[in-house]
């Protein structure tokens, strides 16, 4: 409850910031000035108010509102660096005088204003292309062991796919088309299916269309922060609706041959099982396949000698500039990293929370063609 107060506070304290930047901006007419803040009102309490009523509220009236409000948090975000960009600008002339005399104060704060939308529009609009057109990563990794019946094994996999009211039974239809494409022979996801709360997919059946992932080895998932922040209960009920086999603190062997481990998420559930403990439920002259959401610790994975981890979480920060503050937090904030004969990948994400923008950062589909030898 605190954090949803801090956050709170601080999203109102910015759209107050950038209520009076355009207030100033405003030509004298009241029609102007009422307009501006009813449209202003709108943009800073939608998320609020989709937020509160994600339980109650009719679903396509969630829609309609959460994509105003999440849209507008992006604009927030590039607005405010504007302001100060260019107010910095505006308080070095005072010493320099390097802007014309001509361009007044009023003219100025209207220049600023305009340009600002203009631009931050234009950014959001290719940063919604790259959300809304996932890659493909391909990845070749050789494994130091036998792969029992198999030399060779092509893996999709996947995290963070958030459905819900933003990303909805359209767009996991396009995601699924996707990854069938592939024709892997084993899927694993890495958690986050949920994004908010179980409910729209339940309403949209959405259970329907990840059944339709193909794979002759299975698909195997395990849980994330957000699978418990929309409420584990509700959660696990609709996972169970499908097919994917769900790893919770527990192991898989994939005939005879290389085992999967899933890993309950960190955030939430504190007492999960170690790693060690997990991996003496296997045998390690086997190849071993780690899913755990977040990619803290690695130096686990190596020590218990697992072969591949695949994790995501992290989105890649989602935005710039927040994918540099994510590359300083996690050891790897994004992509692949080998420690010894343990190989490591962090995807920024099929889906994404929030804001339906990549800026800096890609959605993405990794593909590993697995070598045994």
């Amino acid at each position: 409850m605190v954090f949803f107060i801090i956050v709170f506070f601080i999203h109102t304290f910015i759209n107050v910031y950038l209520f009076y930047k355009g207030w100033k901006a405003l030509p004298s007419s009241r029609l102007a000035k009422i307009t501006y803040c009813v449209v202003f009102f709108v943009f800073y309490s939608a998320f609020i108010i989709t937020m509160l009523g994600r339980n109650t509220m009719p679903l396509e009236l969630q829609k309609i509102l959460y994509f105003i409000g999440t849209t507008w948090m992006g604009v927030m975000l590039y607005l405010t660096f504007w302001f100060l960009l260019t107010g910095l600008i505006y308080l070095l002339n005072r010493f320099l005088h390097f802007i014309p005399k001509t361009i007044t104060l009023t003219l100025f704060r209207r220049i600023q204003a305009i340009a600002g939308y203009v631009i931050v529009a234009g950014v959001l609009i290719i940063g919604y292309h790259k959300f809304t057109h996932p890659v493909l990563v391909e990845k070749d990794i050789t494994i130091q062991k036998s792969g029992g019946k198999y030399k060779d094994l092509k893996i999709v996999a996947f995290s963070d796919l958030h459905l819900g009211i933003a990303i909805d039974k359209k767009k996991l239809q396009k995601y699924v088309h996707l990854i069938n494409n592939q024709h892997p022979d084993l899927i694993l996801f890495a958690g986050d299916m949920v994004d908010n709360n179980a409910l729209p997919l339940n309403i949209d059946k959405m259970q329907e269309e990840i059944n339709q992932l193909q794979a002759p080895l299975g698909v195997y998932m395990c849980l994330g922060n957000h699978e418990y922040l929309s409420g584990i209960t509700s959660s696990l009920e609709f996972l169970r609706k499908t097919n994917m086999t769900l790893l919770i603190d527990s192991v898989a062997q994939i005939d005879d041959s290389f085992w999967i481990i899933g890993r309950d998420d960190k955030q939430g559930n504190q007492f999960r099982k170690s790693l060690k403990e997990l991996v003496s439920q296997t045998d390690p002259s086997q190849p071993l396949f780690l899913l755990d959401h977040e990619p803290y610790f690695l130096e686990e994975a190596e020590k218990n000698g697992i072969d591949l981890q695949f994790s995501g979480h992290t989105h890649h920060g989602q935005l710039w500039p927040v994918s540099w503050v994510v590359d300083y937090v996690y050891e790897v904030g994004h992509g692949y990293k080998q420690k010894e004969n343990t190989h490591i990948y962090v995807s920024s994400g099929l889906g994404l929370w929030g804001p339906p923008f990549r800026v800096g950062t890609q959605s993405e589909v990794v593909v590993f063609n697995i070598h045994f030898n």
